[in-house]
């Protein structure tokens, strides 16, 4: 069976080429497929969506033809095989879209069943090396990128024996961001700032299958990459402004210029594994000395794809080209500096950092939203031609607001100081 990507798929595409231009995008919860949906459609292709929700704020979105509702793939796997089966054939969808890990790594299993073909998944080398922490670990080693000072979590190893090597706090990550079989759909890592934070996550049954390493502090730069066979077509930089905690998703960034430095690093490892798709390659970076580590490789589409589609720098439509031979281009993104956030990111963010009842934490989502109001352009979820994804998404965060109002005692009160806007 040839690979979705690289020098083969234009075999798989050519066996496929009477099929519509139709695109099948897996919806996940961090919204991702809002940014797909609206980059192929846009080009003319019908974009059907499967999903098991129906309160997404994306599937508002003009560019949605189809919304399909398909079992749950975390609890009920075999069924929502079936379901894309029957899908894929019945619609007779040309590609098929993930869009978190979880989905990545179920498509990537079962992709002899459904077809390689039709998957915009990365050849298989590049999933066996980015997708196991461990081996992305190893391949940097050879190749000569810089990671933190790290090591494989055994069965015997110690808390003791962890904080002495590297101190505190440390980093505990999973070598498997998602693994099939397991209710979560994703596992993040963890900084740890004591003994007994080391001791309890150990004791937890998670000390086999993880990777202990030495914090680097730092700011989060993704480098992300559209590939063809070992070779980059187009990159996309993006710097992190906030997160959802320490280790979350980010939830506001800037584009800015590629750091050839760290653009160098990235062409190593995808030339090493022949890459062939869409990577995000994620680093921290001391933004005084320039010093970076490779945190970790994503083979999917991210968090920040509506920032880059802001900048020129199209990966799902160029992915969608690459697959299908409908054109090869070499595009250049123009470097759009702007800022762009997640509306549900950064309440979830301000949640997380004040209690989210109390009337701080109610003031800080009250103005937030209303900077949404203001300034809708501000946000991953507006766009111009498209705006009903923003406005569902308002809708339905005012909606919890005004609910937490109406609670008794919960009344936000004016801070003491000026408010500047974010």
């Amino acid at each position: 069976m040839p690979d979705a990507a690289g020098g083969p798929e234009g075999r798989a595409a050519t066996a496929s080429s009477r099929k519509p231009d139709r695109a099948l995008v897996i919806a996940d919860d961090i919204g991702v497929f809002l940014a797909v949906a609206r980059s192929l459609g846009r080009a003319g292709i019908e974009v059907g969506v499967a999903t098991s929700e129906h309160d997404y704020p994306g599937l508002k979105s003009r560019y949605v033809t189809r919304v399909h509702t398909v079992p749950p793939y975390l609890s009920r796997t075999a069924e929502w095989l079936d379901a894309l089966d029957s899908l894929v054939e019945q619609h007779r969808y040309r590609l098929v879209f993930p869009t978190s890990d979880s989905s990545l790594v179920l498509l990537a299993e079962h992709a002899v069943r459904l077809g390689r073909e039709c998957l915009a998944i990365p050849n298989r080398e590049a999933l066996a090396a980015f997708a196991d922490k461990a081996a992305t670990r190893r391949l940097a080693a050879e190749l000569g990128v810089p990671t933190a000072t790290g090591m494989m979590v055994g069965p015997d190893t110690s808390a003791a024996e962890l904080e002495r090597l590297f101190g505190l706090p440390m980093v505990l990550k999973p070598c498997s961001s998602y693994r099939p079989g397991h209710a979560k759909a994703k596992t993040a890592a963890s900084i740890l700032a004591t003994s007994d934070e080391v001791a309890r996550e150990l004791a937890r049954g998670r000390g086999q299958g993880l990777v202990a390493e030495r914090f680097f502090p730092g700011e989060g730069v993704g480098v992300s990459v559209l590939a063809r066979e070992g070779r980059v077509r187009l990159a996309w930089q993006h710097r992190r402004l906030a997160a959802v905690g320490p280790t979350g998703r980010s939830s506001a960034r800037k584009g800015e210029p590629v750091d050839p430095v760290l653009l160098r690093d990235v062409e190593a490892l995808v030339e090493a594994v022949r890459l062939s798709g869409v990577a995000m390659f994620e680093f921290r970076q001391n933004p005084r000395s320039g010093a970076h580590i490779l945190i970790e490789v994503n083979c999917r589409f991210w968090g920040s794809l509506p920032l880059a589609l802001a900048g020129g720098a199209d990966f799902p439509l160029e992915l969608w080209r690459q697959l299908t031979a409908t054109e090869l281009s070499a595009p250049q993104p123009r470097i759009v500096l702007a800022r762009k956030k997640s509306l549900q990111g950064e309440c979830e963010r301000l949640g997380a950092e004040s209690a989210a009842s109390t009337p701080r934490g109610l003031w800080d989502r009250a103005r937030l939203l209303l900077e949404a109001i203001v300034r809708p352009m501000a946000f991953d979820g507006w766009a111009k031609d498209d705006p009903g994804p923003h406005r569902e998404e308002l809708r339905q965060l005012l909606g919890g607001l005004l609910r937490r109002l109406q609670r008794p005692g919960t009344a936000p009160e004016l801070p003491a100081a000026p408010l500047r806007s974010s």
